[in-house]
């Protein structure tokens, strides 16, 4: 979108008293600080189940006048950015999304060189635009950066003023909230089955108030699924989410190179309300291994179909 159309709609982007039951679907008139809706930034709401205990932990975070910036680590497709963009959507607020790239320079995150009429000038991205007029950020797999960009952030996480290159100086909104998410902390721990994950230093790390996301809870699970999938029968939800029980506790003990995601489930379910009438192929396998099996070595797959044979009650094949 341009940048003059961004900037007409800015006025939309005010500030006012939601609920609970606003923000989160819950029952409660509980007041949370959110915006009018109609800004153009402002992400689209899925439909997403809450935990009760995330939207807790959330509601303490924003209890604050100026909340420190979180940084969000969990394993890969537990929902940590779609936690934080589904936080954005229902308060309406306005959401930019920086992604971690391993080849990002420092001062590119805050804005761009561009040639105008024969010059070159440096224009200011929509971080800052973000940074001053209070909108949410999210720094999306922020291991991803090299630890110079991490630097370069120090002043926009402390909400300090912000000198840019062209000397223009970027003034703070005390509300602005941020919020990172990553597959490690950031100090090198998972970085061996996370490639191009960076190690920041401590300064970095600081300036960061530390959460930690699993997947979630066996009851949340199904209703995410069954959100996204939802003429595929309960009984087959609730037994995949058991076999992802057990492929996450093989995999913290050693026995399976990766946990299975969220998205790998809906994935599987996909799969399964496509092939389910197949005689060829034993269906629940076929999706499976089309979801998350295929990707691990044909010892591991045998060993992750016992765990979908213990649940489904369906023999599993000859690999």
């Amino acid at each position: 979108m341009a940048q003059t159309t961004i900037k007409a709609a800015a006025a939309a982007a005010k500030l006012v008293e939601l609920t609970v039951k606003d923000v989160f679907g819950l029952a409660s008139n509980m007041p949370v600080v959110g915006f009018a809706p109609g800004h153009p930034l402002v992400p689209a709401k899925i439909g997403y189940v809450w935990d009760k205990k995330t939207v807790m932990d959330l509601l303490e975070w924003m209890e604050e006048d100026s909340p420190d910036p979180l940084w969000i680590t969990g394993p890969t497709g537990c929902g940590k950015t779609e936690m934080a963009i589904q936080l954005g959507a229902g308060l309406n607020a306005p959401t930019v999304i920086v992604t971690g790239r391993k080849d990002a320079e420092p001062g590119e995150v805050l804005g761009k060189i561009w040639l105008e009429n024969g010059s070159t000038v440096f224009k200011p991205g929509l971080l800052i635009e973000a940074y001053e007029k209070g909108w949410m950020i999210i720094y999306d797999e922020i291991d991803g950066f090299s630890p110079e960009v991490g630097v370069c952030l120090h002043r926009l996480l402390e909400k300090k003023p912000v000198t840019l290159d062209d000397g223009y100086v970027a003034q703070p909104h005390p509300r602005t909230l941020m919020i990172a998410t990553a597959n490690t902390r950031g100090d090198g721990e998972g970085g061996d089955i996370y490639a191009s994950t960076n190690i920041f230093n401590l300064a970095t790390l600081n300036r960061f108030e530390k959460w930690e996301m699993n997947y979630p809870p066996a009851d949340v699970e199904e209703s995410i699924i069954k959100s996204h999938l939802e003429d595929l029968d309960a009984r087959a939800i609730t037994a995949m989410v058991k076999v992802a029980a057990d492929i996450r506790t093989a995999y913290d003990q050693g026995h399976c190179p990766g946990p299975i995601s969220v998205r790998d489930l809906i994935r599987w379910g996909r799969k399964l309300a496509i092939c389910g009438h197949r005689t060829d192929v034993k269906p629940i396998y076929h999706a499976f291994d089309k979801a998350f099996g295929n990707g691990v070595n044909r010892h591991v797959r045998a060993a992750l179909h016992k765990f979908v044979q213990t649940h489904f009650n369906v023999p599993a094949p000859s690999i």
